[in-house]
């Protein structure tokens, strides 16, 4: 079959709960509505549980990444065999509602035809501990339940469904050099293009970090955001940039607060999970330091 309603494209990079891509595909298997779907997985573990994924979701297309082979990169390669009249990126620690597909159907139908993409809210789906609240509540808090109705200046780049103009005359070098969010939902802006939220579009965030590797993620993230908001030239705003980092880590904590406050939810775990948020906000702060002043390096290759 060729003519899917949705080409889901998962980038495998996990190296801590790396199973987890199983419950997805489980889930993607009990989805209400009946629409078609073709998971496109770009793999850079290549390891047992791509063995398994083989052998039990033989509807899976696999496309083998080298090791070092960045996210955005592993998503391009997906997205270029996929057929789905809409393209949807996922992450392998994410896992749907059961209405997902449905949900993302009714909202591109719904939504203007100047609607590039839509999607919705990410819930936590690990909560054990404050840790687990913390990694969530670190890169999340901005778009927990309830999500906006409507049009939106920007969704959430691991619970989004494209219409295939998005990707109309666009090379794949913007695809490839960050995360979609940063580098072609931008252009589609400029184009004029908008994005549509819908609160029913849920997805749990499932990934159980350790401190070591959230601390090293954070990092490197920051970095690699950092490292391509200015070009080389531009040494005196990577510099200025540089110096104003050295306040974020209130101005991040301030932020996070907010968005728990406004959506009247999840302020207990917010408090409990407020000393291991100073660090990470710290620790965000380091990163662009170093992104402004020496650049992305190899952190784009390094997040997972």
């Amino acid at each position: 079959m060729t003519n899917f309603d949705f080409s889901i494209l998962i980038g495998r990079v996990s190296t801590e709960d790396h199973d987890r891509v199983l419950e997805a595909l489980a889930a993607l298997r009990r989805q209400a509505g009946g629409h078609s779907y073709q998971v496109v997985l770009a793999d850079r573990l290549n390891d047992a549980v791509t063995d398994l994924i083989v052998t039990d979701y033989p509807e899976v297309d696999l496309v083998a990444c080298d090791a070092k082979a960045t996210l955005p990169a592993m998503r391009t390669d997906a997205l270029n065999i996929a057929t789905g009249k809409y393209i949807i990126v996922t992450e392998d620690h994410c896992v749907p509602s059961e209405n997902w597909l449905e949900e993302f159907h009714i909202a591109l139908l719904a939504a203007p035809d100047d609607v590039v993409a839509v999607g919705g809210c990410v819930e936590n789906g690990v909560y054990e501990t404050a840790l687990d609240w913390a990694t969530f509540l670190c890169e999340y808090s901005g778009s927990i339940a309830p999500a906006p109705s409507g049009i939106v200046l920007d969704v959430p780049g691991m619970n989004v469904a494209y219409r295939r103009m998005a990707f109309e005359n666009i090379d794949d070098s913007v695809l490839k050099k960050g995360f979609w969010e940063t580098t072609l939902h931008p252009v589609m802006r400029e184009r004029g293009l908008k994005f549509f939220s819908s609160n029913a579009i849920k997805l749990y965030h499932c990934k159980k970090f350790s401190l070591g590797l959230f601390c090293r993620q954070r990092f490197v993230y920051s970095r690699y955001y950092a490292g391509i908001r200015y070009s080389r030239g531009q040494g005196v705003n990577r510099m200025a940039a540089a110096v104003m980092s050295v306040a974020l880590p209130p101005l991040l904590l301030w932020r996070m607060r907010g968005n728990v406050v406004r959506k009247n939810r999840l302020g207990g775990e917010f408090l409990k999970a407020l000393p291991y948020l100073g660090l990470f906000t710290v620790i965000w702060a380091a990163g662009e330091i170093v992104g402004y002043i020496a650049g992305q390096g190899t952190a784009l290759a390094e997040i997972e």
